[in-house]
């Protein structure tokens, strides 16, 4: 791993303070040494990786950030949280089942309803889970849904996370309420690399929120996240996540969910975020009657890159993906949705389908997408469409002819544009927090 080139912060050294200072059982501490090697003996992504020649890595030095985040001292009520957390946390506490809130990969507090635990739900911070559910943790974590040895960014992220989520639903328990968690970046030049590990059982069902956001935009750091989704028979998960790191952050996200037979993933995403910031997002088709259907909205201003790769992967007969991404791009941003549809040999009768619309806001803003069907099946439904364009002169024309200003005609039109995924977000606040955040910025 080349780009490493402070040891004294990213060495083996670091990986064993770290688990040391959590007084990680034997194998998790196993885990951490192997995941380190890897990351040694891994190369580093280049241009000539298809999936990553369209983002530039050049400008990334690992060494500039400290490994090891520092310890900060968890909170009793919630009053007690950093000021800046306040926005993040505008979802009222009664339409919630549960908040848990880390800052720096350190667990600060949370709320849990005692019903809910009652009946088998596990939902506590990732090192919590590692001591007090060892086999569920063991038997996930980082072996079917992202597996350690999937690049050099996994590798180091399973030899250096911290904090991160842990989430359980038992067989047969309906949670009726939405779960939520917050994610921040506060220290400067810090890592950031949370784990998100959700088991949802069989016949189960949960809604959960993942939030992630910076102390403030131009706070430097690097952020190598994980997360892993498994859905048992006909599960039904919805998750939702919006991520607004730093601007000044450089972000490498690796993302998947695995479907058994007639389970079901409603799974939306708002990118809002990072100076760079590269994404991969997967799902697992693996066992029939299985259904995923992925929206994404990605909102990019200024100098920000935001990478996409999608991978809508079926394994078996009978399955269907469905995936829309939206993405609206400002002054010399650009944005990569590379979108591949894959349905192996054993997926037939299958239906899949994704969609990819890009929106032009100003004259070098830059919008590549990629829709890629591998087919391997011959008795399957696929398809995919994309465009790609500037806002309608006319469209402008007729809003500016009414009264609105330039500025307030682009808003409306940018909101119009981005609704129907908004709409996917169907939890109380989410919504009113992405339009909210993609107002300010137009």
């Amino acid at each position: 791993m080349a780009v490493v080139t402070n040891a004294s912060e990213l060495s083996a050294e670091a990986v064993e303070a770290l688990s040391a200072s959590k007084n990680e059982p034997a194998w998790m501490r196993d885990k951490r040494r192997a995941a380190w090697q890897l990351s040694q003996e891994l190369p580093m992504p280049t241009d000539t990786d298809e999936a990553w020649r369209r983002t530039d890595l050049r400008g990334l030095d690992l060494g500039q950030y400290a490994a090891l985040s520092p310890q900060v001292e968890p909170v009793s009520v919630r009053e007690e949280l950093p000021a800046y957390m306040a926005p993040h946390l505008a979802m009222p506490e009664t339409t919630v089942g549960g908040v848990l809130v880390h800052q720096d990969g350190n667990a600060l507090w949370q709320t849990f309803e005692a019903d809910l635990a009652a009946q088998g739900v596990i939902f506590c911070d990732l090192d919590t889970a590692v001591q007090q559910h060892t086999d569920l943790v063991a038997a996930h974590f980082m072996t079917e849904a992202v597996p350690v040895d999937t690049d050099a960014f996994t590798a180091l992220h399973g030899a250096l996370w911290q904090g991160g989520v842990f989430l359980y639903v038992p067989s047969g328990v309906q949670v009726q309420v939405p779960l939520q968690a917050l994610t921040a970046h506060a220290a400067a030049a810090g890592m950031v690399q949370p784990h998100l590990l959700l088991i949802a059982g069989a016949q189960s069902q949960v809604t959960f929120v993942d939030e992630q956001f910076s102390q403030s935009a131009d706070l430097p750091g690097f952020h190598n996240g994980v997360i892993e989704i498994f859905l048992k028979r006909g599960a039904r998960v919805t998750c939702l996540q919006l991520q607004n790191w730093s601007r000044r952050l450089w972000g490498i996200s690796h993302q998947r969910a695995v479907l058994d037979a007639d389970s079901q993933l409603h799974w939306a995403t708002a990118t809002l975020g990072s100076r760079t910031h590269w994404t991969s997002q997967g799902v697992w088709l693996r066992a029939p009657g299985s259904y995923s259907k992925l929206f994404g909205l990605i909102f990019a201003d200024g100098r920000q890159h935001l990478d996409h790769q999608t991978r809508q992967d079926h394994t078996a007969p009978h399955t269907e993906s469905d995936l829309l991404s939206k993405g609206v791009v400002l002054d010399r941003a650009r944005t990569v949705f590379r979108g591949v549809l894959h349905l192996r040999k054993e997926a037939q009768q299958t239906n899949a389908y994704q969609a990819l619309h890009s929106l032009l806001l100003s004259p070098k803003a830059r919008a590549d997408a990629l829709p890629i069907l591998e087919i391997e099946a011959d008795d399957v439904r696929c398809k995919h469409g994309s465009t790609t364009g500037r806002v309608d002169d006319e469209q402008m024309f007729y809003l500016m002819s009414r009264g609105l200003s330039r500025q307030e005609a682009q808003r409306l039109i940018v909101q119009g544009f981005f609704e129907t995924v908004i709409t996917e977000f169907p939890v109380e606040g989410v919504q009113e927090k992405i339009r909210l955040a993609i107002e300010d910025r137009i």
